[in-house]
């Protein structure tokens, strides 16, 4: 069977690059009141004829046959309503020619389950003293954990002391209950109770189980804020403490890595809060009640269901330390697929490009694979414990019984209280069970919340000094308070003995994940007045000189003054009050274009009505002027349609590159900066933009003191009028000099990077004529 489709040329906005487009053509079944789905799926080609197959589906399932047909494109003959069947019955998997995500048999899971625990005690022959001294270690670490709790996560003394009032009270309800359900019994089973015993046991269970449904209820929605108070505490915190590292911890962390841990593991917190710990306090308080009542009754029948408790928590701190390790585990091949992920959505682009779906989704299946395998561990060895931990309880309890029966024969104890002892022994048992389970779930929720906590504490590598105070972002156009000096353009005052603006001392940087160092014994000033190009070959540590002149990197020899001031003994925020960067690809983020703008400034004002803060009118003119001055307008009727309060959406993705650059301009020039830092800023635009961004950056370098700029094209070193330019190779300064000068030895690197781009020398064109 074969159908032909055509596609109009006009068509060319097809946004499914990634998923096979599915044409479904809908037609009656001989079968009465069932339809029968024939989707056509693209296989891969570029030819203007492409090969389907056909996919059969029904409402109830979906199926493959090997038809294949050749049709040519046109999509004016599809019709709107099979395009929404095509999608409810469109299958990721079969269009991809791939099947289900693959698990394991059951057989196998438990095969690997077997090596994995026998893996486990192997490791681990002297097991009774390695849980003692775990224990110890547990104590230690959940005794921190506690500690971690009531401070960062914000528990305090207002949501703790109900929470833990409401949870005693409850959990002493709940254990006199059994104590009136045994006179009940007793009651009724006997006859020979008068109506007020039966009265007076029956008001005693009404209100001791009305007072425990009130006071658990109290106790469970006061534990919940907390879980949801710490969830909120720990998150900001945590996220606040990672904005804080230095860049080399980014380096070596991966950022689906860091969600996870700011998502699924602080979840474990808020979780062990609301549930686990509640748990375990209240079963833990019911079982000392309960005890209580064992003892009053009979201490001899007593001493054998403590016997029995016994061998339960051995068995549960066991399997608390299984369970602890696997959790560890599983948390870190989570955090592991979540960094696929990120990686993978942050790269889409070039992902559809190279037709790298199949092998990203291979790579996060592999991750999650792993991840799935130690979770039915985690599954198999629950499944353990709790028939181990059941059947000793089962055991114990028949053992009970014939106890009872025995002590009942002997007329050691009256009928009523071998009932209640048997009410009170069922109620002990398994309220032991559940501190088990809870406390196993709480060691695997510590392996989570250690790397969170962890974090946070963490303390950054490069950070402000400690004497040094919280100093805010300058107003935009003012330097330490005082208007920018005014800007000598085009030559410096080293002449005049005039300090540098920033010097480079016997630079050496280092990256830990090279082996030589990006930086050698860097001697450079730069001074009012220096436009500077930093150029060389890739890899010749031009941008590592930039990144370390804005602190993102410590010198481990040398130092880097700034006004005379050595960086480690500013803060932050004086830096940035000094020195600007716009990047090679600028980061735009998702609120106005104001907001971008003045991005890191404080408003300065409130709204009459709101009284939330907002920008002042003055700010909102020097915005506008700054934005003016980069090429963005932002009048009324402008030809880009933009205001001052326009969205500019995730990534700046309304506006083009060109345009991103100008606003990441603007906002380096609105701090009027002593120094202004580029990186490759026309590197990775067409000639038009390229044009209109070193308009800008000449207007710009007006409204700042020094220049230093980061190029692979030569041609903007004349554009922008560069009176000095550093030459770097393999980390080191190898020519200083003024870019015609340095033209003018045909033996220099400069040179030769010259020639490779197709810039001659001044003399040869004319001033400022270039040749490319």
């Amino acid at each position: 069977m074969a159908t032909a489709c055509s596609f109009s040329a006009h068509h060319q906005h097809q946004t499914t690059s990634l998923s096979p487009f599915i044409i479904s053509r809908v037609k009656s079944s001989v079968q009465p009141h069932r339809r029968q789905t024939k989707i056509l799926t693209k296989h891969r080609s570029s030819s203007q004829y492409r090969n389907y197959r056909w996919i059969s589906a029904s409402p109830s399932s979906l199926w493959t046959t090997t038809t294949t047909t050749t049709v040519s494109t046109d999509f004016d003959t599809i019709n709107n309503d099979d395009d929404a069947v095509a999608s409810s019955l469109y299958d990721p998997f079969a269009t991809a020619n791939k099947i289900e995500p693959q698990t394991k048999p059951l057989p196998e899971s438990m095969s690997f389950y077997a090596k994995y625990l026998i893996n486990y005690f192997c490791k681990t022959p002297k097991l009774g003293k390695k849980i003692r001294g775990q224990r110890r270690a547990m104590w230690k670490k959940l005794n921190e954990q506690r500690k971690n709790v009531m401070t960062l996560a914000g528990y305090t003394s207002d949501i703790v002391t109900p929470s833990f009032g409401f949870l005693f009270l409850g959990a002493l309800m709940t254990s006199i209950v059994p104590n009136y359900w045994g006179k009940c019994i007793q009651c009724v089973a006997t006859l020979s109770a008068t109506k007020g015993q039966l009265l007076e046991a029956i008001v005693g269970l009404g209100v001791t189980s009305t007072l425990e449904a009130l006071f658990t209820g109290i106790r469970g929605s006061l534990f919940w804020i907390g879980g949801c108070r710490a969830n909120y505490n720990v998150r900001v915190k945590l996220h606040r403490s990672l904005l804080l590292q230095e860049a080399a911890f980014f380096d070596t962390n991966e950022t689906g890595y860091l969600l996870s841990r700011l998502n699924s593991d602080v979840n474990k917190i808020g979780q062990v809060i609301s549930y686990h710990v509640n748990v375990v306090l209240r079963q833990f308080a019911q079982f000392v009640f309960g005890s209580i009542y064992l003892i009053k009754i009979s201490p001899k029948l007593s001493l054998w269901t403590f016997a029995g408790i016994v061998l339960v928590a051995w068995l549960s701190a066991v399997y608390g330390d299984l369970a602890r390790q696997l959790a560890e585990k599983v948390q870190d091949t989570f955090a592991d697929a979540t960094a696929v992920a990120e990686t993978s959505f942050s790269m889409s682009e070039t992902i559809r490009a190279f037709d790298g779906a199949e092998i990203e989704s291979d790579k996060f299946e592999a991750a999650q694979s792993k991840a799935l395998e130690l979770e039915e561990v985690q599954a198999w060895a629950y499944g353990t414990h709790k028939f181990l931990s059941d059947t000793l309880q089962s055991i114990l309890q028949v053992g009970l019984l014939v106890a009872c029966w025995a002590v009942g024969k002997s007329g050691g104890l009256p009928a009523s209280e071998l009932t209640t002892f048997m009410f009170y022994t069922g109620f002990v048992l398994e309220s032991s069970n559940e501190v088990g389970d809870q406390w196993a779930k709480i060691q695997q929720a510590v392996g989570a919340s250690s790397s969170v906590f962890d974090l946070i504490k963490r303390i950054p590598v490069i950070r402000d000094p400690p004497a040094s105070g919280n100093a805010s972002a300058s107003a935009p156009g003012i330097v330490n308070g005082a208007e920018a000096d005014s800007v000598v353009t085009n030559g410096h005052d080293s002449a005049n003995n005039v300090a540098p603006i920033i010097a480079l001392k016997n630079v050496t940087v280092e990256y830990e994940a090279m082996e030589r160092p990006a930086l050698m014994g860097i001697n450079a000033n730069i001074y009012s007045g220096d436009r500077v190009a930093l150029v060389g070959r890739s890899g010749s540590g031009k941008s590592s000189m930039l990144r370390t002149m804005l602190r993102f990197y410590d010198p481990s020899v040398g130092a880097i003054e700034l006004d005379g001031q050595d960086l480690r003994k500013l803060t932050r925020a004086e830096t940035a009050s000094h020195v600007s960067l716009v990047e090679q690809e600028p980061h735009v983020f998702p609120m106005s274009l104001m907001e971008n703008v003045l991005y890191g400034i404080d408003k300065d004002d409130v709204d009459s009505e709101t009284g939330k803060p907002q920008y002042s009118a003055k700010y909102r003119k020097k915005v506008a002027d700054c934005l003016s001055l980069a090429g963005i307008p932002v009048e009324p009727g402008n030809e880009l349609g933009l205001t001052l309060d326009t969205r500019i959406g995730e990534g700046g993705r309304s506006l083009s590159g060109g345009q991103r650059q100008r606003v990441a301009i603007a906002r380096a020039i609105i701090r009027s900066p002593q120094l202004l830092l580029l990186d490759e800023p026309t590197a990775a635009l067409d000639s038009e933009s390229e044009r209109k961004v070193v308009e800008s950056l000449q207007k710009a370098m007006e409204q700042t003191k020094s220049m230093v700029m980061v190029t692979h094209r030569l041609g903007v070193v004349r554009s922008l009028d560069v009176n000095r330019v550093i030459v770097l190779d393999r980390g080191e300064i190898v020519e200083e000099g003024h870019p015609e000068d340095l033209l003018q030895d045909e033996g220099s690197l400069y040179a030769a990077i010259a020639r490779e781009q197709g810039i001659t020398k001044m003399s040869t064109l004319g001033q400022n004529q270039l040749t490319k």
